[in-house]
């Protein structure tokens, strides 16, 4: 179940920007192949221009990119103290109003969610729809409100406030990039970009104990009078995005 989070009279707009690991750093990892245009066949020509962690497998037809992002299992902190690791697919139908192949437009975030004690990785499965949206923020410093919520303390970690809408921010992603949301990190459900009645499935890894506070903290937002809470993601043109990403 949701937890309401009232925002009163706050107003905020953002335009989705494309989906890189510089810009995502703060809130996780980027897994796409980082050198389309080398076939394993000619790693010994391309190796020094390499980067570091790749190297040659399945002799010689593979290139292997080693530790390209890693699951964080934080539940031997969390009040049940196990974890164990899950793969599932997610089925996501492309949302209704967002479609950038019809010209800009906007989408309202109602809901964000955390997974506070485990890393989570979407990997796309080729299917219908080509693009997704990802919607992060940063957390905002402890208070009364969010301290009946359980998450882990350490390094590295966002913290245990509720999400700093202000700094929310928005990645436009392509089929052909993976995405890991860091333990504890704010984003939003997934939101697929494209036609009505297309989709895009993607595998789920992560860690979970089937203890719903543990395992996923919702939120729900609300403004003031309003159907919808006034946080809003421009979702540029495809033309606009296609040739950035």
């Amino acid at each position: 179940m949701a937890l309401q989070i009232p925002i009163g009279s706050l107003d905020i707009q953002i335009t989705a920007e494309p989906l890189t690991q510089e810009a995502f750093s703060p809130f996780g990892d980027v897994v796409s192949n980082p050198r389309p245009d080398v076939h394993p066949s000619s790693f010994d020509a391309h190796a020094s221009s390499l980067p570091p962690n790749a190297f040659p497998a399945n002799q010689g037809s593979a290139i292997q990119y080693r530790n390209v992002s890693r699951l964080k299992n934080l539940y031997h902190q969390a009040p049940s103290g196990k974890g164990e690791p899950i793969m599932s697919i997610f089925v996501c139908a492309a949302r209704g109003g967002a479609d950038p192949s019809s010209g800009p437009n906007a989408l309202a975030v109602r809901h964000l969610e955390r997974h506070p004690f485990t890393a989570q990785t979407f990997t796309p499965v080729k299917s219908t729809a080509s693009s997704y949206l990802v919607i992060v923020a940063p957390s905002l410093p402890p208070s009364p409100k969010d301290q009946h919520l359980p998450v882990p303390t350490g390094d590295g970690l966002p913290g245990r406030g509720f999400p700093q809408l202000e700094r929310l921010r928005a990645f436009i992603a392509a089929d052909n990039q993976a995405v890991t949301y860091g333990a504890g990190t704010w984003h939003s459900p997934m939101v697929v970009l494209g036609r009505a009645g297309t989709r895009l499935d993607f595998v789920v890894s992560q860690f979970a104990s089937g203890v719903a506070v543990e395992d996923c903290q919702l939120l729900e937002f609300t403004s003031d009078g309003k159907d919808e809470p006034a946080i809003r993601v421009k979702i540029p043109s495809q033309r606009d995005f296609s040739t950035k990403l």
